[in-house]
């Protein structure tokens, strides 16, 4: 009987990154941006703001 390889049949996670703005007064969410693990928080950011207004 053939021996398995560790890890051969473990299914690979894809991470995301969950981006917010929080009012400093009230503390609420006011966005959520969802992302790629590889997408910064800058690249976000420019979009973020533009909601808040």
């Amino acid at each position: 009987m053939a021996s398995k390889k560790h890890g051969t049949h473990e299914k690979r996670r894809v991470w995301r990154k969950l981006h917010l703005t929080v009012d400093i007064n009230t503390h609420l969410i006011i966005t959520a941006e969802l992302s790629a693990s590889n997408t910064t928080d800058s690249e976000v950011l420019p979009n973020s703001l533009k909601q808040t207004r």
